[in-house]
């Protein structure tokens, strides 16, 4: 279906548009019904077979078992990519969307036969754990065999399991479907220079990078006006999903919110909470770089509506050519390999970069079997931002395509090991562009925005996942008012930000717009627990140069094998040394270090 385009700037992205034929050929492909149905009856079979024999099966017979299971699975998670990719470039088809929920219930139905197998599966007595650990036939499936006994204990009976995925369509999944599908549909009006034209969210959202104040605050005004405005809906849907996560959690018998994450990515919370600890203490830097920005830009207040601002040599639009000869230059001067796997995304189209009505917003790399490559959407608009993000989702794209060797219960990596190679790569990108050029103030915009990209990647995230373990703490005990929501994002803002720039009160919203919270809640610590775990990757790569690559490629092919510290061992960190988070946060000391005295 073709959408209209309202993208502000030309940068040749006009057309980039991704092929999904790979998947299917269209929505009305008889394959997908045939998928659906062939995994439905195999689904009926597989229960048949196992049902009530599960802790009794031999190894052979279990790895059997879990090769049934990937045939289902792989069918229906294929199926369920190419209808969330078509619904991302035209979120008001309805041809996608009743694809999309067909697929919801043909998934819960499919889910619902097979929720025996982790129930009875966590189960198995440790004797037989134990000696399931020598099998050569289990080699593939020994640690989600253990991590399955590991989780048994959160599990409710098979009855309880069953309705709540049932009940799930018409809660929490609608929810979220009603957030997106409400602010996906937002066209706000805006005028620049007398010109009044319409905008996506993320092309008003782009106008933080103009390089005029007045531009910046309205643009921002305008954007959470109509997050403001939807209040009632937003405040009913995060209520709503913050509380059922958090009935859960009482039921299966988490200790806190946060842990219900932390034992999903099979983290320590005492890791996690030095993660925290260490981002906040280091919140003076942002305010000391802010304060240096606010200089730099020669004006008297600096609200958070300035916090992206260009600065004049930065005021760069890259055409999306540029974008895609800088990042494979970048990925080419790492690893030849890297360069040919981000290669193969743009020769065979699949990429979907302009910024149009009804497509998602931001970006994103979508991943579903290891037989198939990814796919990555994007919003690109010519900004130096969107050079980076490329560069980012690209990383994603290489991650999963050196994961490729797990099956599909483990090709995924945990979501704070997600984050590694996309923002690695987006650090090759910057390296590359300050060793480029000699003109210290080049050099000076590109400190710049990579600080406020790590600012924005770590300190922003620990601020919202303080927000999430504030805001959920309240929800247990009795619903927020959006008043509520307001007060606590606003304390949080003032923490990270001091007295560094000036708060106006549009801010006080930000909470509402943003997604992840809802769709996946906690999320958010990923993207601070990859980006200081990445600065300390690059660093120690800058020290051993060639001989850090296959350390890391191994790392990227793990996927989510074995526990997350021994995949990290496997490049020689331990993330239990709160000494180990530290490091990183002097080396974003000496960023700032290096510009100011670029600034002098």
């Amino acid at each position: 279906m073709s959408v209209e385009k309202i993208q502000s700037t030309i940068t040749g992205a006009e057309n980039i548009r991704w092929d999904l034929s790979d998947l299917y050929s269209g929505p009305d492909d008889p394959t997908i019904e045939s998928h659906i149905e062939d995994s439905r009856k195999l689904s009926i079979v597989f229960s048949d077979r196992y049902k009530n024999r599960v802790i009794k099966l031999s190894d052979s017979e279990l790895k059997t078992a879990y090769e049934e299971l990937i045939t289902i699975f792989n069918q229906m998670i294929e199926a369920s990519q190419y209808a969330n990719l078509l619904l991302s470039t035209s979120t008001n088809d309805d041809q996608a969307k009743g694809l999309q929920s067909k697929l919801d219930v043909a998934f819960s139905e499919i889910s619902n036969n097979l929720v025996f197998f982790d129930l009875e599966l966590g189960k198995l007595p440790n004797d037989k754990l134990q000696e399931f650990q020598s099998s050569i036939d289990l080699e593939k499936y020994l640690y989600i065999i253990s991590r399955t006994c590991d989780l048994a204990r959160y599990q409710l009976s098979e009855g309880e399991e069953k309705a709540i995925t049932l009940k799930n369509i018409t809660g929490k999944s609608a929810f979220k479907n009603l957030y997106g599908e409400v602010s996906s549909a937002f066209i706000y009006e805006f005028a620049i220079n007398g010109e009044i034209k319409q905008y996506s969210g993320d092309e008003l959202r782009a106008l933080r990078y103009h390089p005029d104040t007045d531009v910046r605050k309205r643009a921002m005004e305008t954007y959470f006006k109509k997050y403001e405005d939807n209040k009632i809906v937003f405040t009913s849907v995060f209520n709503s999903i913050i509380k059922d996560f958090n009935i859960s959690k009482n039921q299966r018998g988490y200790t806190s919110s946060i842990n219900v994450r932390n034992t999903e990515n099979d983290l320590d919370d005492s890791v996690i909470n030095t993660l925290i600890d260490v981002t906040t203490e280091s919140y003076s830097l942002v305010q000391r770089y802010y304060k240096l920005k606010k200089k730099l830009l020669g004006l008297d207040e600096l609200t958070l509506a300035d916090i992206y601002a260009p600065l004049p040599e930065a005021d760069k639009q890259f055409s999306w050519d540029e974008a895609k000869a800088l990042v494979l230059d970048a990925f080419g001067s790492f690893d030849s390999d890297f360069y040919e796997k981000a290669k193969l995304m743009f020769d065979k189209n699949r990429i979907d970069a302009p910024a149009v009505k009804n497509k998602r917003g931001g970006a994103f790399c979508s991943s579903s079997t290891p037989k198939r490559n990814p796919f990555v959407l994007l919003n690109f608009t010519g900004k130096v931002r969107d050079v980076s993000t490329l560069a980012h989702e690209l990383g994603h794209a290489i991650h999963s395509m050196y994961s490729k060797k797990q099956h599909i219960f483990t090709a995924h990596p945990i979501l704070p090991l997600a984050e590694t190679a996309s923002v690695f790569s987006e650090m090759i990108l910057t390296d590359l562009l300050l060793n480029t050029y000699d003109d210290d103030s080049l050099k000076i915009s590109l400190l710049s925005t990579k600080l406020e990209d790590i600012f924005s990647t770590s300190h922003r995230q620990n601020m919202f996942t303080r927000f999430e373990v504030r805001a959920h703490d309240r929800i247990d005990k009795s619903l927020l008012s959006s008043t509520d929501m307001c007060t606590i994002y606003n304390e949080e803002l003032k923490l990270m930000f001091g007295d560094s720039v000036t708060y106006t009160d549009e801010y006080q919203w930000e909470w509402s717009c943003i997604p992840h919270m809802i769709r996946v809640p906690f999320y958010v610590y990923s993207y601070n627990f990859a980006n200081l775990l990445v600065l300390s990757l690059y660093q120690q790569y800058l020290e051993e140069k060639s001989a850090f690559i296959p350390k890391f490629k191994e790392f990227l092919s793990m996927g989510s094998s074995a526990k997350p510290t021994d995949i990290i061992n496997l490049v020689d960190q331990d993330i239990h040394d709160p000494q180990f988070w530290q490091k990183s946060i002097v080396y974003i000391e000496s960023m700032i270090d290096r510009l100011e005295s670029l600034i002098g």
